[in-house]
């Protein structure tokens, strides 16, 4: 029996243009829809990084009551789940490293999916931006955390992988290529993407256009088959990050040789 269930990914605060473009109390209704709405993502597990301040989390316990909720200390990369249909087993947030003065860290949460008993494995991250830094820095931190990340995603059997990759290029010593090179398959080429025009990053290889969206990204282990997903375009200004949305399918694991 395979766990079929939808993700989605969400950066929440997106870059500072958002705080005066519009306040937050404003942009928390509008990502109430983005998430709850007729056509919102209606995920039963997100994973949402820069959840940074107090009313962020005010307002996602208003939009998403009574779910679990993984609140990673440092990185700031949380993730929620519908008790209904997933059960929290453990969880764990894990410093990555950095070549910058911001360290980066990956959350790592495991459930049981209920109507299947699939154990599953999903991992979120925000890799190191150039803020405050040289495009060259942030750009030897991405390497060291992209080859960091792809080890403990192998030595904690993660099956799906969203996060703020920031950045767009597949090469030997960036993110996006050192997950390719381990064997994480990008969600874009695993599904037909709705809306894959709004995403910034489906030219791979070009620059990041200045009014570009996001830096996102969704990877699927070996046991994960996509079978639908969507850039979510509904409520475009509650970040400058479009939400990720994904339906996958996830194999039970063979069993452990004795």
């Amino acid at each position: 029996m395979t766990a079929t269930f939808r993700l989605g990914f969400k950066n929440v605060l997106g870059s500072n243009w958002t705080l005066t473009r519009n306040r937050w109390p404003g942009r928390a209704v509008m990502l109430d829809r983005e998430m709850n709405g007729p056509d919102g993502m209606r995920a039963s597990a997100y994973f949402l990084v820069e959840v940074n301040q107090r009313p962020e989390r005010r307002s996602l316990s208003a939009i998403l009551p009574g779910w679990d909720v993984v609140r990673s200390p440092r990185g700031h990369n949380d993730v929620y789940s519908d008790p209904a249909v997933h059960r929290l087993v453990d969880w764990q947030e894990i410093a990555l490293g950095t070549r910058t003065r911001q360290q980066r860290y990956v959350t790592i949460a495991r459930y049981e999916h209920l109507a299947s008993g699939v154990e599953w494995t999903g991992a979120t991250t925000h890799l190191s931006s150039s803020v405050g830094t040289t495009v060259e820095k942030a750009q030897a931190s991405r390497q060291v955390q992209g080859t960091r990340l792809a080890e403990l995603c192998a030595e904690h059997d993660v099956d799906v992988l969203a996060g703020d990759i920031n950045n767009i290029v597949v090469r030997d010593d960036t993110p996006r290529g050192i997950l390719q090179a381990a064997g994480w398959v990008d969600w874009r080429a695993a599904v037909d993407v709705e809306n894959v025009d709004h995403d910034v990053h489906h030219a791979i290889g070009r620059d990041n256009p200045r009014t570009g969206k996001h830096l996102d990204a969704i990877y699927l282990g070996p046991r994960v088959e996509a079978l639908a997903g969507r850039v979510q375009v509904t409520e475009p200004d509650s970040s400058d990050h479009l939400g990720l949305v994904c339906t996958v399918q996830i194999r039970p694991r063979p069993p452990r040789p004795r």
